[in-house]
């Protein structure tokens, strides 16, 4: 919502979607320094021309660093004190968010104000939570699937 927001704004007469934001930000999405030009293709009056999205995507894609490191402050608070320095320093990054160049690396940064933090891509990072909810599937005991009849 905050891309389409950002480039209604700056291109006003560009014809451009939520969808069309969406796969930008899987496609290009990123939060660290880059020399890279992002150029995508935005119709105007029907008529498809290029855009420099690169700054608007930055812009957009920033938004999301706050509220994560938010989020552990308050988890690794809510922890026993004599395991919060280990749980900082295990911090996986998974979903779409994984897939954002630069994300772990901010979110780090931002943990330096709580002792600093180590944050892990996952493997597969998309795919981690159906992953992971398979592997419980498989492991859990064959009694335990009766119950779901």
């Amino acid at each position: 919502a905050k891309l389409l927001e950002i480039l209604q704004t700056k291109h006003p007469k560009a014809q451009i979607t939520q969808n069309m934001c969406k796969v930008f930000k899987e496609q290009y999405g990123f939060v660290s320094d880059t020399k890279d030009k992002i150029e995508v293709m935005i119709p105007i009056d029907g008529n498809p021309t290029p855009h420099d999205i690169t700054m608007e995507l930055k812009e957009a894609c920033e938004i999301l660093i706050p509220p994560i490191v938010d989020s552990i402050k308050k988890l690794v608070s809510s922890f026993n004190p004599e395991f919060q320095e280990r749980l900082r320093h295990n911090v996986l990054l998974s979903g779409g968010g994984g897939l954002m160049r630069g994300l772990n690396k901010r979110i780090e940064e931002g943990m330096k104000a709580i002792g600093g933090g180590t944050v892990t891509i996952v493997e597969e990072p998309l795919y981690a939570g159906a992953n992971g909810a398979l592997q419980l599937a498989l492991d859990m005991p064959g009694e335990y699937w009766q119950q779901l009849r």
